[in-house]
């Protein structure tokens, strides 16, 4: 699992400090996830990831969650992502419930998506600290020429040779694929 899937009290308090980014939103949020957190994931996916924080103020102020409605909003929230009549592709991301200053709130982590992702048939994308609806041709062909690039398993390499596959280090790269996760790499 990605370090970044979990907050630290330390690491929370920075990121109050500086505020919302490009890569960090804050939502006030009662019992229930509105569509803005869910365009937020979608630009988040298009973009460069980020931190969704769920009961912080624009401002930085935490007023919290629900504390008894944090799990049912959670589990609401992945089986929204995994709604293909909603987001496409679906995405499978991690949150968690965390007290922080005697509050309930809850921490997304969105990581890059290595594809161009919609919500509702719509595709947004994250300029400064807003999330923004790409309607241009031309904005959505280089959101996909940008994302070729994130995964070398989407890109061609021409020159290379079956010959130059190394069969005999496929071993060590299973054990080094297991060693960096924590033992449960498929």
């Amino acid at each position: 699992m990605n370090d970044n899937v979990y907050m630290t009290t330390e690491r929370l308090d920075s990121i109050r400090k500086i505020g919302e980014t490009v890569s960090v939103e804050f939502k006030r949020c009662g019992g229930n996830i509105e569509h803005d957190v869910y365009e937020t994931v979608c630009s988040f996916s298009n973009r460069f990831g980020g931190d969704i924080f769920l009961g912080i103020l624009d401002d930085g102020t935490v007023n919290g969650v629900p504390e008894k409605a944090a799990p049912d909003m959670l589990k609401n929230f992945i089986s929204v992502l995994a709604n293909p009549s909603l987001f496409s592709p679906t995405l499978c991301i991690d949150a968690e419930i965390m007290v922080y200053e005697g509050k309930t709130i809850i921490h997304i982590y969105v990581p890059v998506s290595g594809e161009v992702v919609s919500y509702k048939n719509v595709i947004y994308n994250r300029t400064n600290d807003s999330d923004v609806k790409v309607t241009s041709t031309t904005d959505i062909a280089q959101m996909y020429i940008r994302k070729q690039e994130i995964f070398t398993e989407r890109k061609v390499f021409p020159y290379v040779k079956l010959e130059d596959i190394r069969i005999d280090l496929l071993p060590l790269v299973r054990t080094m694929a297991k060693n960096n996760s924590a033992g449960s790499h498929p």
